[in-house]
């Protein structure tokens, strides 16, 4: 079973709302895309456009073609802030490896020992791993002078986050994980190029080291920039706790969907508002809810995703 930290996420906050949502589970996506999703998408992928050497007049021009007058107008002053204020130090700081990078692993701890026994498949012999993790990193760089590598988390904000809760939230915690694994391969990588072309002694390859996890805030203003930007790193103890109460919920996540357990609403004055899927909620209530009935009778407003989500993703690799 594939599970990524959203998931994670909202099976925490409301199980209903997984349940819909879920690659698992019903797998359903509102056919509009909320206006708040459409912003940080465009941003997004503005973002990749300008690590990639797009020009600002270019990215500017699919801004414009692609953004909603009346919701997105603040990626008039972000994006172009972005670009003269912060781009121009990350270029000369870091080396692009990687935009939008998928992942996935199998969990462990920081010992390497397996968090999951793998389990017996219909053929003798052979074994799977019950739960894999995935996900993808908005930007992995590496710092030239350091030899570091980071991974970049874009946000789009109302108001930046408080400290409180970047020191808690789950997303950079796994994202450090699957760094952890890039940085291994990227060493290896190195090393086997360097004996393909016969090892010569004066160009040996310095294993790169693990950076962290940058959360990239910039808010949605309409006439000035703002933008703030949050190194994430955790010691081997606090992280392995970390990673035990990550996977009993992915465990959680793996029982509800064997046993098609019933998912509670879990309703919240404030996220029941902003939650895509509360036409569903509201008519339904907590009742069972069956996928081809709820599809049926709202087919104006959702549908079922075709492929996954981090598919839809493009991954973009520079190295």
């Amino acid at each position: 079973m594939r599970i990524d930290v959203s998931e994670i996420k909202t099976f925490r906050t409301c199980k209903r709302q997984w349940q819909l949502s879920s690659r698992n589970r019903f797998h359903l996506r509102p056919i509009v895309t909320p206006p708040h999703f459409a912003l940080g998408t465009l941003f997004h992928e503005a973002l990749a456009m300008m690590y990639c050497g797009v020009s600002l007049e270019k990215i500017m021009d699919m801004v414009k073609r692609e953004m909603q007058p009346d919701s997105d107008a603040a990626l008039l002053a972000m994006i172009p802030g972005y670009y003269k204020n912060v781009l121009p130090g990350d270029l000369e700081r870091f080396k692009v490896l990687d935009i939008e990078y998928k992942f996935e692993f199998v969990p462990t701890d920081s010992k390497g020992e397996l968090l999951f026994d793998p389990v017996p498949t219909e053929t003798p012999g052979e074994f799977e791993h019950p739960i894999i993790i995935c996900g993808s990193i908005d930007l992995v760089a590496l710092d030239v002078e350091e030899n570091a590598i980071y991974g970049f988390e874009h946000k789009t904000t109302q108001n930046f986050r408080d400290e409180s809760y970047i020191w808690m939230d789950e997303q950079p915690r796994v994202y450090t994980e699957a760094l952890k694994r890039y940085v291994a391969d990227y060493n290896e990588r190195k090393r086997t190029a360097w004996l393909n072309a016969g090892a010569p002694a004066d160009k040996e390859p310095v294993p790169a080291t693990l950076g962290g996890i940058y959360l990239n805030e910039v808010k949605k203003l309409l006439r000035q920039f703002q933008y703030r930007r949050t190194l994430c790193k955790y010691s081997d103890e606090d992280q392995d706790n970390f990673l035990q109460a990550f996977f009993v919920s992915c465990n959680s996540v793996k029982s509800f969907v064997e046993n098609n357990s019933y998912a509670a609403p879990n309703p919240s004055y404030f996220a029941c508002q902003m939650c895509a899927f509360k036409t569903i909620c509201s008519t339904y209530m907590y009742e069972n809810l069956d996928k081809e009935t709820v599809l049926e009778e709202f087919q104006e407003e959702f549908q079922e995703r075709t492929e996954d989500h981090l598919d839809e993703k493009v991954e973009r690799h520079l190295d």
